[in-house]
């Protein structure tokens, strides 16, 4: 039988802490050469003005568990301009106003479906997770101040993540509209048990913290590089947040691998993501270092208390998400859907065939 799990029921199986424990092993077995990865490709079909459908996979086989996963996302984005900064937006265009993304796992010994996630629940986590675990190994061991650009589906997740790994004292929350910081602020200070403060000036929100995130879909810089101080270390999700200056003061860069993302698209009509971000100098790359190698040891970290080190998602110099995260997710959540009985099974059957593809 192929289990199938929900977002609601994967909130429930699943924490922060497993999230970072297998993902720190994932990262590691790709530094030691015993996981596989293909890096994210991305699909665009212009479908009207600003308006791309786009479609996203990468795969990844962890043989520890014996698993291979395949993540899919089909979407509508927009892109547009708010606030006078050029903004993507993934619109509900499915059915009930929802989004669609799945995570399928195989066995690499059969071959057989094993289960089918949806993946915005585990997304998140696996992005805040991600976070955390560089943040761990590059921000400075007695960090306790953290600001963050954003109160998106994607912010709180990554405040939970550092939370977890540093003993934050105090958080300060930055977004153009103050309604949003308010009730972020809010809610996360319920969530965290830690003091989260809205601040109205995007430069106020750089000034003395340890570590400072951006968490947002903005395809322009939310922070000048300039604001950044000797020591502190930065985490962010994609390049468009990012500015040149960011990318050229910080002494140690790491992404998730070195090999890049691909973009294919229709000549001439090229979204404004794929040109979002910092542009990369030649010395720049030489700053670059994988987070699996990081860990294990084979490269270099933070390497002096002065430092400025930062953490690139996509479009950052390296590869966006990679398959082996939601491999090692997706089985560590098969394992305890199975072992507590949640979920639905349908009938592995009829994923197979009988004629030779």
């Amino acid at each position: 039988m192929t289990l199938t799990l929900n977002n609601a029921e994967i909130e429930s199986l699943m924490g922060m802490d497993d999230y970072l424990e297998v993902l720190e092993q994932a990262f590691a077995d790709l530094a030691d050469g015993k996981a596989v990865t293909r890096p994210r490709s991305h699909t665009y079909t212009p479908i009207g003005e600003h308006r791309h459908y786009l479609f996203k996979s990468m795969d990844g086989s962890m043989p520890r568990y014996g698993v291979h996963a395949l993540r899919l996302s089909s979407d509508v984005i927009e892109e547009r301009v708010v606030d006078g900064k050029l903004r993507r937006d993934k619109l509900p265009a499915a059915p009930g106003k929802k989004w669609v993304g799945l995570v399928q796992l195989f066995s690499i010994h059969s071959g057989e479906p094993l289960a089918i996630l949806q993946d915005g629940y585990l997304q998140r986590m696996r992005v805040g997770a991600t976070s955390g675990i560089a943040a761990k190994y590059l921000s400075r061991p007695e960090s306790k101040t953290v600001g963050i650009y954003g109160t998106g589906w994607q912010a709180g997740a990554q405040l939970i993540a550092l939370c977890r790994v540093r003993s934050v004292e105090s958080i300060k929350v930055y977004s153009t509209r103050k309604t949003n910081r308010t009730r972020f602020a809010e809610e996360m200070t319920r969530i965290l048990g830690v003091p989260v403060t809205a601040v109205g000036d995007p430069r106020a929100l750089a000034q003395d913290v340890d570590i400072l995130v951006c968490a947002t879909n903005s395809l322009s810089p939310v922070f000048d590089g300039d604001w950044l101080r000797p020591g502190m270390h930065v985490n962010s999700l994609q390049g468009g947040e990012l500015d040149d200056v960011t990318i050229r003061r910080a002494d140690v860069i790491a992404v998730r691998a070195k090999v890049k993302s691909s973009h294919h698209m229709v000549p001439g009509l090229v979204p404004g993501e794929v040109h979002k971000g910092a542009r990369f100098r030649a010395e720049d790359e030489a700053k670059i270092q994988e987070l699996g190698a990081i860990i294990t040891g084979r490269a270099p970290g933070r390497s002096a208390r002065e430092q400025i080190t930062l953490f690139g998602g996509s479009g950052t110099g390296g590869s966006s998400g990679l398959g082996i995260q939601f491999a090692a997710v997706a089985y560590r959540l098969y394992e305890k859907a199975k072992r507590a009985g949640v979920g639905r099974e349908i009938p592995t059957e009829w994923f197979l065939e009988d004629v030779h593809p």
